[in-house]
């Protein structure tokens, strides 16, 4: 059973508190936006920095989340289907395998757009009965004599 390295958790967790810490700058905006309201001769207005600091941080917060989950390779990061494959393992045997019955359908989807092309073969006819056998046929599959 495949683990998640120490590296990727702390790496999600790291993301995760980014995106917390961006929801509570952007929040602490109308916080304070309410106070000027409720004394508008003493505080001066709310700067917004804090608020696109925060969308800022969420968002970077979910992007680093997301690759410390999946792995560089299966957050797209990085472009090697192999690598990505084993980064979403964990994640393919707590889904009870539905990540690889997808892979499959995929790679069966593949074959069906690149048909293979039927193999040439080569028929005889048989001189007694006329039937049409396999060149490299011992008998003949219309009369069953001997070629």
């Amino acid at each position: 059973m495949s683990k998640i390295s120490k590296e990727r958790k702390v790496t999600y967790y790291i993301g995760i508190g980014m995106g917390i810490l961006g929801f509570i700058l952007f929040i602490s905006v109308f916080f304070s936006f309410t106070s000027v309201m409720d004394d508008p001769f003493e505080a001066t207005l709310p700067s917004f920095s804090n608020a696109i600091v925060g969308m800022l941080l969420i968002i970077g917060g979910s992007i680093v989340a997301s690759i410390g989950a999946k792995g560089a390779a299966g957050s797209g990061l990085k472009l090697d289907p192999e690598q990505a494959r084993e980064d979403l393992k964990p994640f393919n045997e707590a889904a009870g395998g539905m990540i690889s019955d997808v892979i499959s359908n995929i790679d069966a989807i593949d074959h069906i757009r690149k048909p293979q092309l039927p193999k040439e073969t080569i028929k005889i006819r048989f001189r007694n009965c006329k039937g049409l056998n396999d060149e490299d046929a011992k008998f003949c599959k219309s009369c069953g004599q001997e070629i």
